[in-house]
């Protein structure tokens, strides 16, 4: 890419959009080379470019995370596959085509709403379509149903899903980075500390989850010297993973870790929340207090980091932290005091 006149501070010229606009079309394509990377690098090594290379990212990434729509992921699926032909004509209208649907579809939303439970608090809501949404304690969604899609952020806490089947409008559920999409089905979703965990109670769905990062490659001359890299590593740009799930399956995923699926997961266990239950199995102390203390106002803390990594098994009624206190005290080596009137702090025992 040959550099370009810088333009003005506040503004970026047609010209470098259109040259950013190429160079993100052909590096999600099986096209990009390194040497074509190293070129990037060089060229993005102007302030001017990067901000333009900025703008571009952030229209196709606006459009691929909220713009659900069939006709979108066509159109970015065709973008890619006919760019080698087409080049950066291509690639131009590509993006002026995603980014005017996105609006549109954005103009034309027939709903938008959020839910939210406290501590301790759980809800049924039902949307238009005839799906329902079973909201845990401490959660926090939003809806928004178009032609073409219902979308559901997840922003934390947990839900179940029943979805009304609608082969036309997919049901998609965003969870952090991760999408999951279905048509009729019935699956739970967790979200706590940025860590996904989906159970399937009947049907299948197919989860969009960003492939992990590989560790950047060591920088030549680096040292008390060296300059920082002008812009990020590409790596962003890759393609989600996709995988499926079926009846009977789990699936555990952080922040850049591989995902996990289970296959003959305990999906009672994953729902018991429903019927006013929390099953531990082997399960570390820190992440037991987590999830308890999204259902009372009666709070658990550990008072020696050693503790969390402890394990404790139980069935427990929600919000019945005092029964929980006393099953931890008779099982591990833990005393647990009073620190107010609501906090039970668990230490060890001397």
């Amino acid at each position: 890419m040959d550099p370009e006149d810088k333009p003005a501070p506040d503004a970026v010229s047609a010209s470098l959009e259109e040259q950013a606009a190429s160079a993100l079309i052909r590096a999600k394509s099986d096209q990009w080379t390194s040497h074509d990377e190293e070129k990037l690098t060089a060229w993005l090594a102007d302030p001017a470019h990067a901000r333009a290379f900025s703008i571009v990212r952030r229209a196709w990434r606006a459009v691929g995370t909220h713009s659900a729509s069939p006709e979108l992921i066509a159109l970015r699926r065709d973008a890619l596959r006919h760019d080698h032909v087409l080049r950066r004509p291509w690639a131009i209208a590509a993006l002026v085509m995603l980014c005017a649907a996105g609006l549109w579809l954005g103009l034309h939303s027939v709903g938008r709403v959020g839910y939210q439970t406290g501590i301790g608090e759980q809800r049924v809501v039902e949307l238009t379509d005839r799906s329902r949404i079973a909201l845990d304690a401490a959660t926090s969604l939003r809806v928004r149903m178009t032609r073409d899609a219902r979308v559901v952020n997840l922003l934390e806490g947990q839900a179940q899903f029943m979805v009304a089947h609608d082969p036309r409008r997919p049901f998609l559920v965003e969870v952090g980075a991760n999408t999951i999409t279905a048509v009729g089905t019935s699956f739970n979703v967790e979200y706590l500390d940025k860590r996904m965990k989906i159970d399937m109670v009947d049907g299948k769905v197919t989860v969009a989850v960003p492939a992990p990062a590989p560790a950047p490659a060591a920088a030549a001359g680096t040292g008390a010297g060296a300059r920082a890299p002008a812009v990020a590593p590409l790596h962003p740009l890759r393609a989600d993973r996709m995988l499926d799930l079926a009846a009977g399956e789990e699936l555990d995923v952080g922040p850049g870790e591989q995902p996990r699926v289970l296959h003959n997961a305990d999906i009672d266990a994953a729902i018991a929340w429903r019927q006013g239950k929390i099953i531990f199995k082997d399960t570390p102390l820190g992440d037991a207090l987590r999830r308890l203390n999204r259902y009372s106002s009666l709070q658990l803390q550990i008072g020696d980091a050693s503790l969390a990594a402890e394990r404790i098994s139980g069935v427990f009624d929600l919000g019945d932290t005092e029964v929980f206190a006393e099953a931890v005290q008779s099982s591990l080596p833990v005393i647990a005091r009073h620190a107010g009137p609501n906090l039970l702090i668990l230490a060890p025992a001397p």
